[in-house]
């Protein structure tokens, strides 16, 4: 089940909305005005997925990592592209050691083969 966080009003996709890694499809990428707390508002990348209200703002690691998966640095064309989307607690910010949204290369699913 996801955390009670991951049911609060917020604009944007957080950590807590990825309990489990989830293959997500890029279905639009938009230029906003974003504000992090505490900051100035900031125009920024936000990725919109297949079956997803909420973006994912897009920082420097997740955009460097859309450009190894698809050898594009024009984000026009990460749309269709396929990733997993999944919670690392690593992720630092300010600083300090939050946990954050990461991507990477979708998980093929692979087929089992049941011997009879």
């Amino acid at each position: 089940m996801k955390s009670y966080k991951a049911y609060s009003d917020s604009t944007y996709l957080k950590k807590e909305d990825f309990p489990e890694p989830e293959n997500l499809t890029i279905d639009e990428v938009r230029e906003e005005e974003v504000t992090a707390p505490g900051r100035k508002p900031k125009r920024k990348l936000v990725l919109y997925f297949n079956g997803n209200e909420k973006g994912l703002v897009l920082n420097q690691s997740n955009g460097d990592t859309l450009f190894d998966v698809t050898g594009h640095d024009d984000p026009a064309k990460w749309v269709g592209q396929s990733v997993e989307v999944y919670h690392d607690p690593s992720v630092t910010y300010a600083g300090k050691r939050m946990g954050g949204i990461r991507l990477r290369k979708a998980a093929v699913a692979v087929e089992e083969t049941v011997p009879f």
